[in-house]
């Protein structure tokens, strides 16, 4: 994929600070398959707060951790894609390192790494931390242990693979009740809250994911995600959604979190889909009948298509263009959406 990417007008650093300051905000770092997550309430008290350390910003609630690197070489792509539903979309900004800054040692086995003299909070780095060995290239998933139990099931796992066909390695690990600990050259984010147990949920909050067959397919990323060829994301912002909460309940249409997000897609979106975003609206504000507005059929084309169908998602909810209008332009682009009222949203 060659989406070319942009810093944007804003530094990378500056943007982080601002946006790790927002509790509507959601984190998340890792690999396809194999993902840590980030959130904290509005009234959430922060147990650790230091954005203005000299080497990282670094929050932590009791819940979990999220630590970022200071680092002048990260570019900033935000990016938006169309759910399923035929409704809704979401909205990221992937924070990317070039390949070979983002590369890591890919252990491929149990390793016992020593205490994680990096734990955002005091008490945890005594704790011993140990790589899971999935060999993701650009990011070590971990767990930190501190009880003799949990130590004693770690270290009898080491210099084994975690990912063979047997699910007890991994049924062991996530039985010792260890942190888990995802990091990337950018960004590490610290789960306390115990792994789910078979037919439970995720829990509410920080948590992860480990799925190993959408980690076998190789990928950083979901084949959704516009990330530039040559780049990892080493951290992902997953904005305030403005038709669903922080539970991913659906909600009545937030115009200020919609709008909040947009400023930052001007800014630091891909350049093309900016541009046929902004082709694309005042086609359909002229009244102008559906034309083709992507003619290639590369990769580059599909997520140009995907841009195109959350914009018009995006007008139905701000109700700007008589529904006929939408309705054509849906039959054209984007079938799924076609007659869907903003107040599905709100069922």
């Amino acid at each position: 994929m060659s989406l070319t990417s942009t810093s944007g007008s804003e530094d990378a650093g500056a943007l982080i600070g601002r946006l790790l300051a927002d509790p509507a905000q959601a984190w998340s770092t890792g690999s396809f398959g194999a993902i840590a997550e980030f959130m904290r309430d509005a009234d959430e008290p922060l147990l650790v707060d230091a954005s203005n350390s000299p080497a990282r910003r670094q929050l932590a609630t009791a819940r979990g951790a999220i630590a970022v690197a200071r680092r002048n070489d990260v570019q900033i792509l935000a990016y938006e894609t169309p759910s399923a539903d035929g409704i809704g979309w979401s909205s990221a900004i992937a924070f990317c390192l070039p390949d070979a800054a983002a590369a890591g040692p890919a252990r491929t086995v149990v390793t016992e790494l020593g205490p994680d003299a990096d734990a955002v909070r005091p008490e945890d780095r005594e704790g011993i931390l140990f790589d899971l060995g999935l060999g993701i290239p650009h990011a070590e998933a971990c767990v930190r242990a501190s009880t003799p139990d949990a130590l004693a099931v770690l270290r009898a796992l080491s210099g084994q693979p975690l990912l063979s066909e047997d699910p007890g390695p991994r049924r062991a690990v996530a039985g010792t009740g260890a942190h888990r600990v995802f990091t990337t050259r950018l960004a590490r984010i610290e789960v306390f809250q115990a792994v789910p147990k078979a037919g439970e949920t995720s829990p509410e909050g920080p948590h992860t994911h480990l799925l190993p067959r959408l980690l076998a397919s190789g990928r950083a990323a979901s084949a959704n995600t516009p990330i530039p060829d040559g780049m990892v994301a080493g951290l992902t912002l997953h904005a305030c959604n403005p038709l669903r909460d922080a539970l991913g309940r659906p909600r009545a249409f937030d115009a200020a979190a919609h709008q909040a997000f947009q400023q930052l897609m001007s800014r630091h979106g891909e350049p093309r889909v900016v541009a046929l975003r902004e082709q694309f609206l005042t086609a359909l504000h002229d009244g102008i009948a559906p034309v083709a507005l992507v003619d290639d059929n590369g990769e580059d084309a599909r997520h140009l298509r995907a841009a195109l169908r959350v914009a018009l998602r995006q007008a139905r909810q701000t109700a700007a263009v008589p529904p006929a209008v939408l309705d054509a332009w849906s039959d054209a682009i984007d079938p799924a959406a076609r007659g869907r009222s903003p107040e599905a949203t709100c069922g």
